[in-house]
């Protein structure tokens, strides 16, 4: 998938804001993203250029900054996954250099929150994999970027309410990604199919980086948000598929429209 595309996935939940919307509404507004024209999500923070496009400011929009990250956690989980199981041609390709588009995006935002990035690290472990340096040196590397990363996303210092509503993005975007994956229960796309896996994957493990006070404060959101991710049915049986599944994206775009829901209320 563009990355382009996948930046502007990763912001669109942050616009969407109606205590109405559905599912199936989340699903058309997904698919009419692919269309559209991208503006850098930093410059600015205003209305966009082109048809249907708009502006997020990674800098100040939690809820978008959180998605961004999730997404390139989502890169690298299921990247290390396939490492794990031996599957390095496929590793490769889940793992995320400095320049990526992904990270490119977010850099004005970590200058602009006063936070490390995180490029050393994507670095070290790109190289790792890449150049087959063995178990020791990306198993190392993994958890130094891991452990970046969290430095970078904060959680204990953003509202309940933002690191909910990553979560609605990142399910939506692994919604879109699993349309690309998956077409008339026959794979057709592995990496996308396997992009999905690692977006929801790491969406259901954010929920657990609340704080005690985090949770506190919000415990029928968070119970009911918990409810909701527990609820998704497994739809990758394998991550590394071929042929038929069973299973399609509608209960991840139903996830990310009720997880919305509940941070309105």
């Amino acid at each position: 998938m563009n990355e382009k595309r996948k930046v502007w996935l990763a912001v669109g939940a942050a616009l969407v804001g109606s205590s109405t919307l559905q599912a199936d509404e989340l699903k058309v507004t997904a698919h009419e993203h692919h269309s559209m024209s991208i503006i850098a999500p930093f410059e600015g923070g205003g209305e966009g250029e082109g048809e249907g496009s708009g502006a997020v400011d990674l800098r100040i929009n939690d809820s978008a900054y959180l998605a961004q990250l999730g997404l390139i956690r989502g890169h690298l989980y299921v990247g290390k996954k396939l490492y794990d199981q031996g599957h390095l041609a496929m590793a490769k390709t889940h793992m995320k250099h400095p320049e990526d588009e992904l990270y490119t995006a977010l850099v004005p935002a970590f200058q602009a929150r006063n936070v490390a990035g995180f490029e050393a690290e994507l670095t070290a472990l790109a190289n790792a994999v890449n150049d087959e340096q063995g178990d020791a040196a990306v198993n190392n590397a993994y958890d130094g970027l891991v452990a970046a990363i969290t430095a970078a996303e904060q959680i204990p210092q953003k509202s309940v309410k933002s690191v909910l509503m990553s979560l609605s993005t990142m399910l939506l975007t692994a919604a879109a990604e699993y349309d690309i994956g998956v077409k008339q229960g026959t794979v057709v796309n592995v990496h996308e199919f396997q992009d999905a896996y690692g977006f929801t994957q790491m969406a259901k493990a954010r929920i657990n980086e609340l704080t005690a006070t985090q949770r506190a404060g919000n415990t029928a959101a968070i119970e009911e948000v918990n409810e909701i991710l527990a609820k998704l049915p497994e739809l990758w049986p394998t991550i590394t598929p071929s042929g038929e599944v069973e299973g399609d994206s509608g209960p991840l775009y139903g996830a990310a429209a009720r997880i919305e829901l509940a941070t309105l209320n």
